[in-house]
C-alpha cells in the first residue's frame, strides 16, 4: 500500500522483471500492421522531416520544442500560423505564410484538447489550392477518439507514453511507403525513464524525499538526448509488449468518466475550459486561469500536479496571441486511468478551494 498519495505528473511503475529479461536490448525497427512504433512522438516527426528535405513547414504557433526540434534537426524552415480563440486553425494565417516559391509545403495540424482544428472542406480546399502541400496530423490530444473527419492526411503521428504507463513510445502511420526507414536502436532514453518510474514507485511506498529529487531530475532532463541526433529511434520492445496488454476501451471509459467529474465542477468556476466536452480528448482537463503560476504552486503543495505548456519562443508568441495566452494561463489537470471518479472529487475540491483563496 502506498504511503504517499499524489495526483498527476509522470507515471510510476515497478518494472515487470520477466518481461524486461525477455526483451532486453531489443528495439522495434519494422512497422507493425502498417504502424511504425517509435521511441517518442519526436521520432515520429523526425521520420516525417526526413522524407521531405526540401519542404517548408507550416506549424501552429502553439508548439513546444518537442514539435519544432525534429524539423530543425533536418534543416527545414518553419513558419508559424495563428490559432483562433476556439483553438481552431486560422486558415487565413496559413495562406498568408505561403509565398508561392516553395518547393513543397508540409502542413502540421492537431485538434488541441479535442477542438476540431479544421473541417473536411477546409482541408480539401487547402489540398486543392496547394498541390505540393503534404498533410501531417498530430493525434496526441485525441488519440483514443474516432476521427471526426473523412480527410486522410499523408501522415498521422502521436505520442503514446502520455496515454499509458510505458517508459517510451510514439507512433507514425504513413499513407504511402516511406523512402527512408532506418531507425536507431538506442535504449538509454527508455532505460532512464524506466528507472525514474521505478524511483517514483518506491517514493510512493517509502516517502523518501531523496528518491523524489532523483526521479524529478531524470524526468526533467532525459528528453534532451533526443534533440541532438536527427536519426529517429524505434520503440523498446519492452514498452511495445506492455502496450499490447493495454485495454484501450477501459482506459478511454475511465478517462471520460474522470474528465466528466472535473469539467462539471470547473464549468462553474472562474476559469475557461479549453475542451468543454468529455470524450473529445480526455488527455487532460485543460483550462485557462489568471494567476496560473500561483495556483499551480498551491495545488502542487497539496499533491495535485497540473501540467503547463513548455515555454514558447518570442517568435511563436508574436505570431499568435492565443499561443501567448495559453503559455501564460493554461493548467491541465490529470484525468487519466490511474485515478477513479472519487479521486477526481478530491482533486476538484482542492482546485475549488485554491481558486477561491
Amino acid at each position: 500500500m502506498s504511503l504517499i498519495r499524489e495526483y498527476g505528473y509522470e507515471y510510476d511503475a515497478a518494472p515487470v522483471a520477466s518481461l524486461l529479461a525477455d526483451t532486453v536490448e531489443r528495439v522495434i525497427t519494422e512497422p507493425q500492421n502498417g504502424v511504425w512504433y517509435l521511441r517518442s512522438g519526436r521520432d515520429a516527426l523526425k521520420m516525417v522531416a526526413r522524407e521531405h528535405p526540401d519542404a517548408t513547414v507550416l506549424m501552429p504557433a502553439l508548439s513546444c520544442d518537442s514539435m519544432t526540434v525534429p524539423f530543425s534537426l533536418y534543416g527545414l524552415p518553419i513558419r508559424y500560423y495563428r490559432l483562433t480563440e476556439r483553438y481552431t486553425v486560422d486558415t487565413e494565417s496559413v495562406e498568408a505564410l505561403i509565398h508561392g516559391g516553395e518547393t513543397e509545403l508540409l502542413f502540421l495540424y492537431m485538434d488541441y484538447f479535442g477542438n476540431e482544428a479544421l473541417t473536411d472542406s477546409q482541408l480539401l480546399c487547402l489540398q486543392s489550392r496547394y498541390p505540393t502541400m503534404v498533410f501531417a496530423e498530430d493525434r496526441t490530444h485525441n488519440l483514443l477518439q474516432p476521427p471526426t473527419r473523412t480527410f486522410q492526411p499523408d501522415y498521422v503521428v502521436a505520442s503514446l507514453r502520455k496515454w499509458t504507463n510505458i517508459p517510451d513510445g510514439g507512433m507514425l502511420r504513413s499513407k504511402v511507403p516511406l523512402r527512408h526507414t532506418k531507425l536507431g536502436t538506442a535504449l538509454s532514453f527508455s532505460r532512464e525513464r524506466l528507472r525514474a518510474q521505478e524511483l517514483r514507485h518506491r517514493f510512493f511506498e517509502t516517502g523518501d524525499l531523496e528518491l523524489k529529487q532523483q526521479y524529478r531530475e531524470i524526468f526533467s532532463t532525459v528528453s534532451e538526448q533526443m534533440d541532438v541526433d536527427p536519426l529517429p529511434c524505434g520503440m523498446s520492445e519492452y514498452a511495445f509488449r506492455l502496450l499490447q496488454r493495454v485495454d484501450w476501451a477501459e482506459v478511454s471509459a475511465q478517462r471520460k468518466a474522470n474528465a466528466t467529474v472535473l469539467m462539471d465542477v470547473l464549468k462553474d468556476e472562474p476559469v475557461r475550459l479549453i475542451g468543454a466536452v468529455p470524450g473529445q480528448s480526455d488527455l487532460y482537463v485543460a483550462f485557462l486561469t489568471e494567476h496560473r503560476d500561483e495556483i499551480q504552486r498551491r495545488l502542487s503543495a497539496v499533491g495535485v500536479f497540473c501540467t503547463v505548456i513548455w515555454p514558447l519562443s518570442e517568435e511563436k508568441k508574436a505570431a499568435c496571441p492565443v499561443a501567448a495566452t495559453t503559455e501564460a494561463c493554461m493548467l491541465a489537470a490529470p484525468c487519466d486511468q490511474r485515478y477513479t471518479e472519487a479521486d477526481m472529487h478530491v482533486i476538484s475540491n482542492e482546485m475549488v478551494r485554491v481558486l477561491h483563496e
